[in-house]
């Protein structure tokens, strides 16, 4: 009796240990690969320099994704990209779905009252971009009564609004920039990187016009109850910014140090 009920309960130890293992294997790599916990990392993949799909490799890359892999690295977690819609990047960092949003996020006053932010690892401003066609709009000024095209949810729609522009949103950059291509909108709003390294080889027949209207700061998104998290992702960032990593970065993606 005493040697059926110790069989029964090695049996029980050893399948609450099998258990156990399968689950931790959840959350790493398979057999034979990176056993770090994963990073989930939300991001757009449409939106080049900062995040897009690498023409021959399909893997997700940018001056985001490159910095949000180095800042998993070095806290000890594998970066696992979730390409997200702008529209729904937010709600999905709400539901948990990752852990954090790496796709040049705003840091806002609205934005401050719902979700945390890390330090900035960007700062640049918008630019109004037209037709290559037209000179009537010369700056943000000249939008009043405009249609502008931008993606929804974006601090752009914002400044559009303010600006006494009607707005038309739409999934993406790519669809924002084929309408005003054919003048289906009067202009879009974007930050000055993007318009600096992305419009000047494009097939796009539109311009930038007018300075910069405002200085912006980019950072890592999170929920408000990650502290842990945000502390380490702050401490990676601090030691990036030291020993030049981000200017490295930068200065592949840009030319120049967009972080200070």
């Amino acid at each position: 009796m005493k040697k059926k009920y110790f069989l029964l309960t090695l049996i029980s130890v050893l399948m609450l240990s099998f258990i156990s293992a399968c689950g931790m294997k959840d959350n790493k790599e398979g057999a034979g690969g990176d056993e770090r916990e994963k990073l989930k990392i939300g991001t757009e993949a449409t939106y080049p320099p900062f995040s897009y799909r690498d023409s021959e490799s399909n893997e997700v890359t940018g001056y985001d994704v490159d910095i949000a892999r180095e800042v998993a690295k070095r806290i000890g977690m594998k970066a696992e990209f979730i390409p997200t819609e702008w529209k729904g990047m937010f709600g999905s960092l709400d539901s948990k779905r990752f852990d954090m949003v790496a796709n040049q996020v705003t840091i806002t006053d609205e934005r401050k009252k719902k979700y945390a932010f890390s330090e900035p690892y960007t700062k640049s401003g918008g630019q109004v971009i037209v037709h290559q066609d037209n000179n009537e709009i010369k700056s943000i000024e000249d939008l009043k009564g405009k249609t502008v095209g931008t993606t929804q949810g974006s601090n752009y729609a914002e400044a559009a609004k303010e600006a006494g522009a009607k707005i038309k949103y739409y999934k993406g950059i790519a669809q924002v920039l084929a309408d005003l291509n054919v003048n289906r909108i009067d202009a879009a709003l974007n930050d000055r990187l993007f318009i600096q390294q992305e419009l000047k080889d494009s097939n796009y027949e539109v311009k930038p016009v007018g300075d910069p209207f405002n200085e912006n700061q980019m950072a890592f998104a999170f929920r408000k109850d990650q502290n842990e998290l945000i502390e380490k992702v702050n401490k990676a960032l601090t030691e990036m910014k030291e020993d030049g990593t981000i200017a490295e970065i930068s200065e592949k993606y840009f030319g120049e140090d967009v972080s200070e």
